[in-house]
Order: C-alpha cells, then sequence, then structure tokens
C-alpha cells in the first residue's frame, strides 16, 4: 500500500556509511529475481510509484541513472498484487478497473485480473475455518491425512523442478491464437465500457500455456495446454467486465 515506494520496488542509490561512496541498492523486484514479488493494497499506491513497475512487468529488467551510477537491473519474477475495491465493496455495475481504480496502461501488464468476491457460504466457510485452525494447530502435518494432497516438502520439490523446465511451442496450433485475438480484440472495443485486448494478451496466453506445461512436467506444450490458457483468459477478461456487459 501507501508504505510501498517506487524506490523500494525499483532501486535507489545511498551513500555507503563506511566508504562514503554512492552505492546501489535493488528494491523488492530485484530482490524477487527468479521468484515472486507479492505487493498487498496495490490501489494505495500513488500513481508514480505504479508506473515505476512498467519496465520490470514488460522487459523484466529495471534500468536507473542516479548519482552517476547507469545501470540495467535483472527482474525476471512474478508480481502478484491484490488491490481493494472503492469502499471496500464490489460493484458489479462497473468494470474491475473501475472498482480498484486501475489505469488501463497497469492493467494490460498483467496476464489475469480476477474479481475475489466474499460469497457467504456456510459449508465453504466452515471448510476454510477447519483448515486455518488445523494450520496453526499443526502446520507441517495439518493436511496428510486429507484424500488426494502431498506433503508440503513434497510439493516444495515439485514446484523446484517444474520452474526449471523449459516446454518448447513447436506443437501448438497458432492459428487459433490469432484467431482468438482477431475475435476478441473485436469484441472488446465494439462495446463501450468493456475492458481492451491488446497484444500482450497473446503473450499472456502463451505463458499460461507453457505454465499449464510445466505443471505437468512435459517438454512440450499440447493443444491442451493452450486450451486451457485460453479459458483461464476469456474466464478473467468475462469476469472482470461490468455486470451490462456479460
Amino acid at each position: 500500500g501507501k508504505g510501498a515506494s517506487a524506490a523500494g520496488l525499483t532501486a535507489t542509490v545511498r551513500v555507503d556509511p563506511t566508504t562514503k561512496e554512492w552505492t546501489l541498492e535493488g528494491g523488492a523486484l530485484v530482490m524477487a529475481d527468479g521468484g515472486i514479488c507479492c505487493i498487498d493494497e496495490f490501489e494505495k499506491m500513488n500513481e508514480y510509484d505504479r508506473t515505476s513497475i512498467h519496465e520490470a512487468m514488460e522487459q523484466q529488467t529495471l534500468s536507473i541513472s542516479k548519482a552517476g551510477i547507469v545501470a540495467q537491473l535483472n527482474a525476471e519474477c512474478s508480481v502478484i498484487a491484490a488491490a481493494n475495491p472503492i469502499q471496500s465493496r464490489y460493484d458489479s455495475s462497473k468494470s474491475i478497473l473501475r472498482n480498484v481504480n486501475l489505469g488501463e496502461a497497469i492493467r494490460s501488464r498483467f496476464d489475469i485480473i480476477l474479481p475475489i468476491k466474499d460469497i457467504i457460504d456456510p459449508i465453504e466457510d466452515e471448510l476454510l475455518a477447519s483448515q486455518i485452525t488445523a494450520n496453526h494447530i499443526n502446520p507441517e502435518h495439518s493436511d496428510d491425512k486429507r484424500d488426494g494432497t502431498i506433503s508440503q516438502e513434497l510439493l516444495r520439490k515439485y514446484i523446484s523442478y517444474a520452474r526449471n523446465k523449459k516446454p518448447l511451442l513447436d506443437r501448438i496450433n497458432r492459428n487459433k491464437i490469432t484467431n482468438l485475438y482477431s475475435r476478441l480484440r473485436k469484441e472488446s472495443y465494439a462495446i463501450y465500457g468493456s475492458l481492451k485486448i491488446a497484444v500482450r494478451h497473446i503473450e499472456s496466453i502463451i505463458r499460461i500455456a507453457e505454465a499449464f506445461a510445466k505443471m505437468r512436467l512435459a517438454n512440450y506444450v499440447e493443444e491442451d495446454d493452450l486450451e486451457n490458457a485460453i479459458d483461464v483468459v476469456i474466464n478473467a477478461f468475462i469476469e472482470g467486465q461490468k455486470y451490462g456487459v456479460k
């Protein structure tokens, strides 16, 4: 939120107390290189601080030129940002951008934007409360006895191994992606007040398809991975629209 500054997210220069020389110090995005950077209360950040992460999200690098120091730092990380709606209440008559007051420029740099609504469900609420309680009582083994679950240690090993996979795109249908982009872009600009589809969404589909292939520990991105990626992007596009557009 307000505690996240542009320098804190990207990089800054400071005077070393020992040598009295200017030194470069990386921010959260630089420190998260090769991992994940999580930003909470994204809507409370001012516009300058928000735009400071544009380069990192688009090019995976950060350029800095301060106090005679010119450098380009790696920031190859995933960004997960959470934002609360205005007045803490989601209005379905408005698009998700209007609900959280996000600009089109920053919105287009996220692969997926989804509203998470707090819907009252006694059964789901009970399961959630039970899981949280179990995690506090026995954090390492709270879910070992549930069917279909694996230990946290095995999950960590699986994620570490899957992230190192580099699936190839040789087997995907390129025409399916181009036709989908053409149709979605036409629809998004034909309806007033809807979210706009940009070229970055093609890259989003490819990245998500690669992620599905990594989950399977596969060497190639298959058609099923592409279909799943398209479903994720389309569902996110639809859920982010205002009720009248849906």
